[in-house]
């Protein structure tokens, strides 16, 4: 998903998308995101100040997977667990398993609460060539996913 949104002093952040929810092999289902200072310092991802990943509830998943066109992610996430994931291993989620509201027809707001500390100075991470934040692995999703028409209207508000 690649999308922007800024805040003020309410740190909320909505963004919408209708980017698919791929599985791909190795990695529980899971959303990037990164954090700047401000805005204008989000067109260089060398500013970043926070880089981290939000783990997706596994019957949000399952429920995704079960519609047409999903078939590989079925296998990929029945391979997988958030114990056995590279990132989110050390507490099985805990830290990073976002609140999943919503469904499959109207769609899914996803919630995780996050600390960030704003004086952050930024290192330089960012992303690598594929676009993907660097140490994680890059490359297309899986093939056989299902395309189409996204969905439309604004996400549910809850």
């Amino acid at each position: 998903m690649t999308s922007s949104a800024c805040t003020e002093t309410s740190s909320t952040v909505a963004v919408s998308s209708d980017d698919d929810l791929w599985s791909y092999t190795g990695r529980w289902p899971h959303i990037h995101f990164e954090v700047y200072p401000d805005q204008g310092s989000i067109t260089d991802s060398t500013n970043a100040i926070a880089t981290s990943q939000v783990a997706l509830p596994q019957d949000v998943c399952e429920a995704v997977y079960a519609t047409t066109g999903y078939e590989a992610s079925v296998s990929n996430l029945s391979q997988v667990s958030l114990t056995g994931d590279n990132v989110f291993g050390d507490d099985g989620g805990a830290s990073q398993l976002a609140t999943v509201t919503g469904d499959v027809t109207s769609g899914y707001t996803v919630r995780l609460a996050v600390g960030v500390d704003t004086g952050t100075t930024p290192t330089g991470g960012g992303t690598g060539g594929d676009g993907a934040p660097s140490g994680v692995p890059g490359g297309a999703p899986p093939a056989g996913g299902p395309g189409g028409t996204p969905p439309t209207g604004a996400p549910p508000s809850n």
